[in-house]
């Protein structure tokens, strides 16, 4: 008996150790993973399950006097809370108040999955949160016109649309005016579209880009270049602006966190909704990838973000409630 005690004992202590070994693996793989190889995409978007891990293992190790592996997963627990953490706590943003000099603007986008995602889902999204912006990828010609027939172009009837078959289609409606955003798109795999709305706050500009993820082409590191080649963000005495759209990349993908070092926000970590999984939502699990964001920069503001499941495609559509500054209110009566 006490042989077959010890044996276990010591299965548990490597067990514990190669578990210990495996999240304390992860700070370094998460700093320098490189951008192009699928796997280490798939990955990386399982990094919040890890944190999680880690928390277990040192838990584990300390109850199973096991103090090594206890000691190194809580060091790598610490490291990598500190990186999830923060997207779950909203950033209490002070200017995010409704005032004299700012307007409501909402904005949706939603991976349309080959134009699969039912038409009446994404027009009711539209009419229930009040949508006054969307951006769809995937969108196909045939789902074009099936949205239009579901009363979408009610509702928002200014469009700029690259619909294509296939994946690569991208379209931006409004339910304002549209005009040139001047911004200027570096081509990629799957199509891109932006322009100006002309909303009663003042003009946005907005971008709806959808960068073809390394596991589906040729060109894995391409991925990483097409989100660094996104537009810069707003100067100083320019517009707000946006850009939509399923980056098929997660907060910890090395491109997405060093272009948000930029003066760009992720709207749903600012609002403490940077952990809400947006897709698979057509899988047994729920969905654990944010690959779906809203990028913000200028006068402009995150309130809050709410993602609904829509039938018919794998990715959630995600809203996000924005105050943009309105520069009417700056200039003075007599200016």
């Amino acid at each position: 008996m006490r042989r077959v005690s010890s044996r276990s004992s010591r299965v548990v202590g490597v067990l514990l150790t190669a578990a210990a070994v495996v999240v304390a693996s992860w700070v370094p793989f998460w700093w320098w993973a490189p951008v192009g190889p699928p796997l280490a995409f798939g990955l990386l978007a399982l990094t919040p399950v890890v944190a999680v891990l880690a928390v277990v293992v040192a838990a584990v190790g300390f109850l199973a006097r096991r103090p090594a592996a206890g000691v190194v997963a809580l060091v790598a627990a610490i490291a990598l809370l500190a990186v999830v953490v923060p997207r779950a706590t909203d950033d209490g943003d002070p200017t995010v108040t409704p005032g004299p000099d700012s307007a409501p603007v909402t904005v949706a986008t939603v991976n349309m999955k080959f134009g699969l995602a039912r038409p009446e889902a994404v027009v009711g999204l539209v009419r229930e949160q009040q949508v006054d912006v969307l951006g769809l990828q995937e969108i196909t010609p045939e789902a074009e016109v099936a949205l239009a027939a579901s009363g979408l172009r009610g509702e928002l009837p200014f469009l700029v649309s690259r619909a294509r078959d296939g994946a690569g289609g991208t379209a931006l409606l409004a339910r304002h005016p549209l005009a040139p955003s001047g911004l200027v798109l570096r081509e990629g795999v799957f199509s891109q579209v932006t322009a100006r709305v002309l909303a009663p706050s003042g003009p946005v500009d907005v971008v709806v880009a959808h960068p073809a993820a390394p596991v589906s082409r040729d060109d894995a590191a391409g991925w990483a270049r097409e989100i660094t080649n996104l537009p810069r963000p707003a100067p100083l005495d320019g517009p707000p602006r946006l850009v939509l759209g399923d980056l098929n990349a997660t907060l910890d993908h090395r491109p997405l966190r060093e272009l948000l070092s930029s003066a760009w926000s992720d709207a749903a970590a600012a609002v403490g909704a940077g952990l809400e999984g947006t897709w698979p939502t057509d899988a047994t699990l729920p969905p654990f990838a944010a690959i779906d964001h809203v990028l913000v920069s200028g006068p402009i503001a995150p309130v809050d973000l709410t993602t609904r499941v829509i039938p018919g495609t794998d990715h959630a559509g995600v809203v996000v409630r924005l105050l943009v500054h309105d520069e009417r209110a700056r200039v003075s009566p007599g200016a």
